[in-house]
């Protein structure tokens, strides 16, 4: 084997164990709040899609926004309260989940329904429960309450709840 050859499987090694790498730096399941906040200057986020899909040990939600990031915060609350009317959101489950972004606006051409409800092992029901003041709200109904994780992706711009079975 030339000096060529073995620099190539060499970094072929080094990227592969990049990958697993990655793959392991995911946040650890656990039923604490999780939030991340963003400089007073972050450029107001525009939510463009929610989509939900099952996999084999968790359920997962993803926000895709344009034009920025925005902050977040996640949390176990006894009942969902609509933004702005103050009134109880009703949800498909047993144990519900708060996710709050800002700052954010939903997009007039946004592919995000008011209402996914995919009976999924964890995730039952998702509903907006309100866009007011630059703060878009939604709430999950979950069968139980699991751990989850939140984490940001780029390319596009993603904020990602998963919740365990």
């Amino acid at each position: 084997m030339n000096t060529r050859t073995t620099s190539i499987i060499a970094g072929a090694v080094a990227l592969s164990a990049g990958a697993v790498g990655s793959a392991t730096a995911l946040p650890a399941f656990t039923t604490a709040a999780k939030s991340r906040t963003v400089s007073p200057t972050t450029p107001q986020a525009t939510l463009a899609q929610v989509t939900v899909g099952r996999h084999a040990a968790f359920d997962r939600i993803v926000f895709r926004f344009t034009g920025s990031t925005p902050g977040f915060r996640i949390q176990y609350v006894p009942q969902v309260i609509h933004d702005g009317s103050g009134l109880p959101v009703t949800l498909l489950g047993h144990r519900f989940l708060q996710i709050r972004f800002e700052p954010t606006v939903n997009g007039s051409s946004s592919n995000a329904p008011a209402v996914i409800t995919p009976r999924f092992p964890t995730l039952r029901q998702i509903k907006r429960a309100g866009d007011f003041e630059g703060v878009i709200t939604f709430g999950a109904g979950l069968s139980k309450r699991a751990g989850f994780r939140a984490f940001t992706l780029a390319s596009p711009r993603r904020i990602v709840v998963d919740m365990a079975h």
